[in-house]
């Protein structure tokens, strides 16, 4: 027999299988849930509200097989507390034995590297570095005498992305429980008896961001202005002007710590090193340029500052050793005019500040959280700030706190906070707390906080 005809005499038989289950009532014994990243956490467990996973089913799996599930039959809750557990059902129908079919779903979170190394799905290494974890979702379905007739299951990869949340990404969570629901629930809406016995599925979810007393009480539920840097410069919305922010590359100049004459464009800073600096002659220092323009206002800003690498191996630079001289050195221009200056201090504690680990929302809305554990003593961790940078211009003094591997910015004017901002090397949103800074600080602020000479410019 021909592969052709035999493929279409499968699939014949296959429709009249399943066709002889039709109107035929069902009952949906078990969900079953296991995390094997983190199976003491509680962000995996089944939300109290389960009907958006039922009518998943409902409406796709049983409805193409055209079965109807009893709702008068209440679904049990089981949570696996070994990995020996994962597969193995219990059969037990003592109130449900006069059913014709009975089904299980199975929701096991799992390690991506495993699922691949155990070849249960085939993903680029990049694909898998780029997963928070998978889902493997099963459904069983068993006839009265307890066979089990048919399996379908879909393994779901989630990828975090960031959203319009502030604050330290949580990584034990791919998201907050309701979006990982929601998308197990949407993915089991494509179950289907024809399709493959194991398919894989890919999802995005809005990243978890653990709850803190710093930044939560700012940017709850409060407006984003977002910016677009798709060009090759900053733009965003703020009173229905458009505001247009350039912030070229930094310019590094070496100084040479051994250069004698008297007309040496670094002779002061040269005496400054070499007065304050133990060991100078074993670091390499550096003065750095960050040109500034606000288009809008047609302002332009430079920005010079003096930088101390610690070289600890020879030939090479250590980057996490990049600090700035611990002077009032560093100055802000306009034009060719000094307008003022700043320094920076490397982590920075915050007093009485801190973020809580365990205990996450989204990032937007803190009247949503969820415990990850079920600690009654849930761990404070302080919020230690990357750099602190303290200055003035014009006379006003600022202060800006890069925190969360820079990618948050929160920036004060006056002691006041006034701007929280997200975003690595260019900005992606921000919070204005302060609705009453004139323009030019405010932009000149978002560039500062954004310069290229904040992020190891070598």
């Amino acid at each position: 027999m021909k592969p052709s005809f035999k493929f279409i005499l499968f699939l014949l038989c296959q429709t009249l299988f399943l066709n002889s289950w039709g109107q035929k009532k069902l009952a949906l014994e078990q969900i079953q849930v296991y995390s094997s990243i983190n199976p003491t956490a509680k962000y995996w467990q089944l939300p109290e509200d389960i009907h958006p996973i039922l009518n998943a089913l409902d409406a796709g799996f049983f409805s193409k097989l055209d079965l109807t599930r009893d709702t008068n039959i209440v679904t049990k809750s089981l949570y696996l507390t070994k990995q020996n557990q994962l597969g193995k059902i219990n059969i037990n129908w003592a109130n449900t034995r006069d059913f014709d079919y009975h089904a299980y779903l199975e929701l096991y979170e799992m390690d991506p590297f495993f699922l691949a190394n155990n070849k249960l799905v085939e993903l680029e290494s990049k694909k898998v570095d780029s997963l928070h974890s998978c889902w493997l979702i099963t459904i069983s379905l068993f006839n009265k005498d307890q066979t089990k007739i048919l399996q379908k299951s879909i393994i779901l990869g989630l990828t975090p992305v960031t959203s319009i949340g502030i604050g330290f990404i949580n990584k034990a969570s791919a998201s907050s429980p309701n979006y990982i629901y929601n998308a197990i629930a949407k993915t089991m809406n494509l179950l289907a008896p024809e399709r493959e016995d194991v398919e894989y599925m890919d999802a995005k979810v809005p990243s978890a961001y653990t709850t803190d007393n710093y930044w939560m009480p700012y940017v709850h539920n409060q407006p984003r202005i977002i910016f677009d840097t798709t060009k090759k410069f900053i733009s965003f919305n703020l009173s229905n002007e458009i505001q247009i922010l350039r912030t070229p590359s930094a310019i590094l100049n070496k100084i040479n710590l051994k250069d004698k004459r008297t007309d040496y464009p670094y002779k002061n800073i040269v005496s400054l090193i070499k007065k304050n600096r133990i060991n100078n002659y074993n670091n390499e220092y550096y003065q750095v340029i960050q040109q500034l323009r606000d288009v809008k206002k047609d302002l332009d800003y430079n920005l010079e500052g003096y930088l101390e690498f610690k070289v600890e191996t020879p030939g090479g630079l250590n980057q996490l050793a990049l600090s700035f001289l611990p002077d009032s050195v560093h100055k802000i221009y306009n034009s060719k005019d000094s307008i003022g200056y700043f320094m920076v201090k490397d982590l920075v504690a915050e007093k009485d500040k801190y973020y809580y680990s365990e205990i996450i929302y989204n990032g937007y809305d803190s009247t949503k959280q969820y415990a990850l554990t079920d600690k009654i003593n849930i761990a404070k961790v302080p919020i230690i700030h990357g750099k602190s940078i303290d200055g003035k211009i014009n006379n006003t003094a600022f202060s800006i706190k890069l925190s969360a591997d820079n990618t948050i910015k929160t920036i004060f004017i006056n002691n006041k906070l006034s701007l929280i901002l997200t975003g690595g090397e260019r900005p992606t949103q921000m919070v204005l707390v302060d609705k009453a800074i004139p323009e030019n600080l405010m932009n000149f602020l978002i560039m500062f906080s954004f310069s290229e000479i904040f992020q190891n410019p070598i």
